[in-house]
């Protein structure tokens, strides 16, 4: 298969083409590389998989009609090009709506024209349901639980749009169902929740799990938001990409397509921020030196996704354990940036 990958110097990515890449895949990358971590990647994927990286920035139609024309024999467009973070949403929000939404449409229409036939993934995002003030929460000594919804949290929930990020996200969304509707485009929209993995290079603001470890790898004291009790469902990267490929060979008349699924590891593989610390001090023997500030505004307290409905229309569910992920990432940050 023929896979063209927006965003494909970033973390998932990376991930994707290598391992698309030693699947026998063929890989066309593109990216703005805005992003820090990206002239990394772009090393990583030359070094590992002789794969190049173009450079396109999904915020100009032209460009993007440019490179889908060039390509198209395309048989999936993994569209994970965005601006992922909720800070920088806030300082800078017409960046976000141009990459985020602008730049989705533009990547539908160049779908739409040059790759019909195409099945079109879009690595959407939990935020599309809000900060999830209205559901009902317990409290223990190290997190936030649900109450009402003990498999996690479906597709069925209210969008809520909140905050840069999370209109530009949901607008995303929606338009990539709807070109499933209006123009028959194979669309699949994945609401993910927190992926990890090795090759990760995180910031305080984007890749939390890695972010916190390598804080513990360098033994660098750090600030969190809130109590710490948040929770999020943790996603190997690994797993994620076996959703890609479940998507990829999925029959051309499958309900899934112009459906939303939330995508990540479900209740069993939850922890809290203050869980998470326990786990590497006791792991790894970090030290984990922190000191907590206000919550971070529209934070939401848990978001663990159900992830029946991806099971039932696409045949995935999440297989890596927290302790698997958690060993490969550790191993791959301690090679990174210990001392």
């Amino acid at each position: 298969m023929k896979w063209l990958i927006t965003g494909g110097a970033g973390f998932i990515g990376a991930n994707a083409a290598k391992r698309l890449a030693e699947h026998g895949h063929h890989c066309v990358l593109a990216d703005n590389f805005h992003r820090p971590g990206a002239k990394f990647n772009r090393k990583f994927l030359s070094a590992t998989c002789n794969l190049p990286v173009h450079y396109l920035d999904v915020r100009y139609s032209d460009q993007v009609d440019d490179f889908f024309a060039a390509h198209p024999d395309t048989d999936v467009v993994l569209h994970l090009a965005g601006q992922v973070s909720l800070v920088a949403s806030i300082e800078n929000p017409r960046y976000d709506f141009d990459t985020n939404a602008l730049g989705t449409f533009n990547i539908l229409e160049a779908s739409r024209c040059f790759a019909p036939s195409a099945r079109v993934i879009y690595s959407s995002t939990n935020k599309v349901y809000g900060d999830l003030f209205s559901l009902l929460y317990g409290e223990s000594e190290t997190r936030y639980t649900l109450l009402d919804y003990p498999q996690g949290l479906p597709e069925t929930l209210p969008i809520e749009l909140h905050g840069g990020y999370s209109c530009s996200k949901g607008a995303a969304d929606q338009y990539v169902r709807d070109y499933r509707h209006v123009y028959g485009l194979k669309t699949v929209s994945l609401r993910q929740s927190s992926i990890y993995g090795g090759n990760q290079y995180a910031s305080e603001d984007q890749g939390w799990v890695a972010y916190f470890v390598q804080m513990g790898v360098e033994n660098s004291p750090y600030k969190i938001s809130g109590t710490g009790k948040q929770v999020r469902d943790l996603l190997h990267i690994n797993d994620l990409f076996t959703c890609f490929e479940k998507i990829a060979v999925l029959p051309d008349d499958s309900p899934a397509f112009g459906e939303a699924f939330n995508i990540g590891g479900g209740p069993s593989l939850s922890l809290s921020l203050l869980e998470l610390f326990d786990v590497l001090r006791a792991r790894y023997g970090f030290t984990m030196t922190y000191t907590a500030g206000p919550p971070r505004v529209g934070d939401q307290k848990v978001f663990i996704a159900d992830v029946s409905k991806a099971e039932r229309l696409l045949g995935w569910k999440p297989e890596v354990s927290i302790p698997e992920g958690l060993d490969e990432l550790v191993t791959w940050s301690r090679r990174q940036w210990g001392r």
